[in-house]
């Protein structure tokens, strides 16, 4: 009688030859490092920015007042859709900033992340 099922010697295996292959690829890489930093490199890219569009636009460079802005400044802050700007401009005026979670739409995550880019003046 065995102590482990076919399956599990079977896994036993695979994990033994997985374990064995992550230290094969270790020695190769101490053995090499120049072979292998240039092989990281190679699936590396350094990014194009991505010039404003319409579709994009550029994030204000100063935080926006919720309670004044257009719903096209709002629509500018990234995370805020065209039409969760035309939500927020219905339902002004705002005391502070946590009073945009009753708009349909905006979520805890949501107010976290437009929380840097936007500000709740006097209504």
């Amino acid at each position: 009688m065995t102590l482990y099922t076919r399956r599990q010697l079977w896994l036993l295996l695979l994990l033994g030859g997985a374990a064995g292959a992550g230290l094969a690829v270790d020695h190769w890489r101490r053995a090499r490092p120049e072979l292998a930093a240039r092989l990281e490199t190679l699936d590396r890219s350094v990014p194009a920015p991505v010039p404003a569009s319409p579709r994009h636009p550029a994030p204000p460079a100063e935080p926006i007042d919720v309670n004044r802005a257009t719903e096209l400044e709002l629509a500018r802050v990234p995370g805020l859709s065209p039409a969760l700007a035309a939500r927020i401009v219905a339902a002004r005026p705002f005391a502070d900033l946590d009073e945009l979670r009753r708009v349909k739409g905006v979520r805890r995550t949501t107010l976290e992340r437009v929380r840097s880019h936007l500000i709740a003046g006097p209504p």
